[in-house]
């Protein structure tokens, strides 16, 4: 690729987009892999509940620590190289994931895939923005924030069909998976490609220019959306964790039906991120998709914990649903559209918040299940629904970027004349 070309103008973009989410697919697959397995696995390895609970939250973890690690690396070396990294790691920690015969093991092999995990998160944001035109960037990430609730979904309603398949054995399930992520970081090694070297740095020094990680930490938009992220996943990780829990013990649901009604919550995340990327990117507006849509997911979380009837259970659901995915195109869109925003910054940018993010996702499980047996599960789940106040507050606070905010400066300047 020759550097200079505007972006959006390659017909090679699309190969970089299908590459993407095809990453996207295997990486939230491998993630969960073990969730629709789980009493195979407790079986096999006679484990406890809250030892297979970990096999999940660690790679939470893992991304906490290491997407900000890749944000450092992608500052130095640049998208590509880093994601490829990510991405091998992601299948070498699956499929050896499959060859372990003891849970500490298959727990180290859980962290190799959350190093992996961790050091995908910043790039592909990066290519987005160096790819594709500034126009086309509401509209990608759409795709892209919808493929991880895909992802999901197909999770669930094929490893059954998989196990099964292999011999009703979740080691070789699980080697699937690994494989499956191999076969896409092999894709990306042989298809895989940067548009231009987005860190001047690779190629000569620049003693007297700050770095691309030092400067996005410096950037109120991305302060201020690291917080949201923080606030937002907290809330949202130990309602998923523990609401099958709660509908149970606390509404005389059975096990199964619990899960179902849980399930309404990616089901719904697929409409409302598609619906909600679309309609950012035709208004040409951000944060209308931001702090309101958080405050609908406040909403749905006080439904859910203190309504007693279904219809009015699942209503919140839904609504939690759509808060939590309907504004995730725009935040992409948002950062990417920051004053003194570039490709370089993006990937160190990207993995900052999410590194933020997912750190409030690991933490609030492990103290959310600390404070139940003094407090209730249901005083815990509404204690935590306050935080929700976090990403409302700080995505209020963002500015908007959009290249709809041209007309409302136009209107608001007729008015006050």
């Amino acid at each position: 690729m020759e550097n200079g070309i505007e972006a959006g103008s390659s017909s090679y973009r699309w190969v970089i987009e299908g590459l993407i989410i095809l990453m996207l697919i295997v990486q939230v697959m491998a993630w969960l892999a073990p969730a629709p397995i789980l009493a195979p696995i407790v079986a096999s390895l006679r484990i406890s509940m809250g030892q297979f609970g970990l096999i999940i939250s660690i790679i939470s973890l893992c991304i906490g620590l290491f997407s900000f690690l890749g944000g450092a690396l992608t500052d130095r070396f640049g998208p590509l190289k880093v994601l490829l990294v990510g991405i091998w790691l992601l299948a070498v920690g699956e499929i050896a994931s499959g060859l372990t015969n003891s849970y500490s093991l298959l727990l180290l092999c859980r962290v190799v895939e959350g190093v992996g995990f961790g050091l995908m998160i910043g790039p592909p944001a990066a290519l987005v923005m160096d790819w594709f035109s500034e126009r086309e960037w509401p509209y990608i990430n759409t795709v892209n924030s919808m493929i991880a609730y895909v992802g999901l979904t197909a999770l669930f309603a094929i490893t059954p069909r998989v196990y099964h398949a292999v011999g009703s054995s979740w080691r070789r399930t699980l080697v699937c998976y690994g494989l499956s992520a191999a076969v896409a970081a092999l894709l990306w090694t042989l298809f895989g490609r940067q548009r231009q070297p987005t860190v001047v740095a690779n190629h000569r020094p620049q003693t007297n220019s700050p770095s691309a990680l030092s400067e996005v930490l410096r950037m109120r938009g991305v302060i201020l959306m690291s917080v949201a992220l923080f606030g937002g996943m907290w809330v949202f990780q130990i309602y998923t964790s523990f609401l099958p829990e709660f509908f149970r013990e606390y509404r005389g649901l059975g096990l199964e039906e619990a899960s179902t009604l849980t399930g309404l919550l990616p089901l719904t995340g697929i409409f409302a991120a598609g619906l909600g990327g679309v309609a950012n990117g035709m208004i040409g507006l951000r944060k209308p998709f931001l702090w309101p849509l958080a405050i609908l997911s406040l909403v749905g979380y006080f439904a859910a914990i203190l309504l007693t009837d279904i219809v009015g259970i699942s209503v919140g659901l839904i609504l939690i649903g759509i808060g939590a995915s309907g504004g995730l195109a725009a935040v992409a869109t948002l950062m990417m559209e920051l004053p003194g925003m570039t490709p370089a910054k993006m990937g160190p940018a990207f993995a900052t918040i999410w590194a933020v993010g997912y750190t409030g996702a690991f933490i609030s499980p492990i103290l959310g299940g600390l404070l139940v047996p003094s407090m209730g599960l249901h005083n815990v789940l509404l204690m935590a629904a306050i935080l929700q106040i976090l990403p409302i507050v700080a995505m209020y606070l963002l500015p908007e970027t959009g290249p709809g905010r041209r007309r409302l400066t136009m209107a608001a300047t007729a008015a006050g004349r």
